[in-house]
């Protein structure tokens, strides 16, 4: 159960588990709708309820909607690059408005927690990783995640590639900095990775900023990093750059257009419309009957081309 999507639905107090077994990949577009169309489409999951959260926390998106207190909590791994996730939470300030968005930065622990139930299962073990050799980034592969340490002359930065985000190198406590400098530190960087921390051994302190699920890191920080402090920035990459100028003074701004452009194009393309696709020449039943992707319950939304157009609109900021 860990591999797909959870979206929770709280009201009266009462919260309904729902697995539409998709892989987060598109979270994006099907809730840029907004509350009523995407009220309207859970409804239609009757079917895949769930009476309880999934053991393993590693799932790779969530949401939550609390219409009560018009609260959207959510995660995704897969929502893409940094860019493309402020994309989205800018589409969503306009066609979720009235409601708060927030992000949840612990993930699946975000969402339990909201409920008020046990959130420890969704904690990855108190354990230190073991960490494979680190030569240093290999420029070839995105980057994942950054590492800066700072020092009397300066910071050195150090970036992990995707497998060595896997390993939660940030749960490998003050023997991280060792680690590190066995490898070679990055002469530049120009790009906005999914999470950082910066380090200061002389005064033991830490920053850090993800948009990928922490997995109680927060929490368990004092007991991985005994004598460390550790400072929480959301997701404010630039406090990192700011800190490491020389380094990373070629860190880009992020740009929210392209994005808002792409995540237009996928409501266009994948939310269903009976008008639309009866139009192309496609047999809507046919479609129906066989769910594929799930649209049998997008199909039973009855969304309509007026309503895509308005969002679109809303999505650009028109």
């Amino acid at each position: 159960m860990g591999s797909r999507v959870n979206h929770a639905v709280i009201r009266d107090g009462s919260c309904t588990l729902f697995f539409p077994g998709d892989a987060g990949d598109g979270l994006d577009y099907l809730l840029a709708p907004g509350p009523d169309v995407v009220l309207r489409w859970l409804a239609q999951l009757d079917g895949q309820a769930a009476d309880r959260w999934p053991a393993d926390p590693r799932c790779p998106a969530g949401v939550l909607i609390d219409p009560d207190r018009r609260v959207v909590l959510l995660f995704a791994t897969a929502l893409g690059y940094y860019a493309h996730r402020a994309a989205v939470l800018d589409a969503y300030a306009r066609t979720w408005s009235g409601w708060q968005t927030r992000w949840a930065y612990d993930g699946l622990t975000d969402l339990i927690e909201y409920t008020g139930a046990d959130h420890g299962v969704a904690q990855l073990p108190l354990d230190v990783p073991r960490l494979p050799r680190y030569d240093g980034h290999d420029p070839e592969l995105p980057l994942a995640a950054l590492v800066t340490v700072a020092g009397e002359h300066g910071c050195r930065a150090y970036g992990l590639s995707p497998d060595l985000a896997a390993e939660q190198p940030f749960r490998a406590g003050p023997g991280l900095v060792d680690w590190l400098a066995d490898g070679e530190p990055l002469e530049w960087c120009d790009e906005i990775p999914s999470a950082g921390l910066h380090l200061d051994p002389a005064t033991r302190t830490a920053g850090l900023w993800s948009i990928l699920p922490l997995h109680g890191l927060r929490e368990q920080w004092s007991v991985l990093w005994p004598g460390w402090t550790l400072d929480f920035w959301g997701d404010a990459y630039t406090r990192q750059v700011a800190l490491c100028p020389d380094v990373l003074d070629e860190v880009p701004q992020v740009q929210v257009e392209p994005g808002l452009r792409e995540l237009a194009r996928r409501l266009v393309d994948r939310w269903p419309v009976r008008s639309a696709l009866a139009e192309a020449g496609l047999d809507v039943d046919r479609l129906h009957v066989q769910d594929v992707g799930g649209m049998r319950a997008m199909l039973d939304v009855g969304l309509t081309a007026d309503e895509l157009a308005r969002t679109v609109d809303a999505v650009m900021g028109r």
